[in-house]
């Protein structure tokens, strides 16, 4: 496996692995997980998931991961992304946090994620945030993330 797809595959894995760690978004998620690490492949994919009929109520989070040009621009430094859906069923939005759930779970996640340093070079910043409809009864909110990578490792 090429070192691109190595670290498209850490990228969505950490990104997993950080949303589990934060006890609000697991509530918010799913208020009867007992092990946060259940909430993966049932509430966390690492792929875009759409719900499979108007009756599935669950939240979910998606996590995708790219490179939207894999060649180093002037052989040194290409971006890599990460993408984050929130997808909630409309029955689902109202809660006691002030905020709608896709809002509140999008803010918390944008906590962990924006300005963080855990992937590419530098920060990771939040370049777009948009909600949307995904069908009659589910909304999400997709949020794009950018950071740098270099072709030279940092030096110590």
């Amino acid at each position: 496996m090429s070192g691109l797809h190595n670290a498209i595959i850490t990228y969505k894995n950490r990104a997993m692995t950080e949303i589990i760690r934060d006890p609000d978004i697991v509530k918010a998620l799913n208020p009867n997980a007992k092990d946060p690490e259940d909430l993966l492949y049932q509430n966390i994919f690492p792929y875009f998931r759409v719900p499979i009929t108007d009756t599935e109520t669950l939240s979910y989070v998606t996590v995708c991961a790219g490179f939207p040009e894999t060649r180093y621009v002037d052989n040194f430094v290409r971006q890599s992304y990460l993408t984050v859906c929130v997808i909630v069923h409309q029955s689902n939005m109202k809660t006691e946090f002030g905020s709608t759930l896709l809002d509140y779970i999008s803010s918390k996640i944008d906590d962990i994620l924006n300005l963080s340093n855990k992937y590419g070079r530098g920060k990771m910043f939040l370049m777009s945030s948009t909600e949307s409809s995904l069908d009659e009864f589910h909304r999400y909110r997709e949020m794009m993330y950018v950071s740098n990578e270099t072709q030279v490792p940092d030096c110590d």
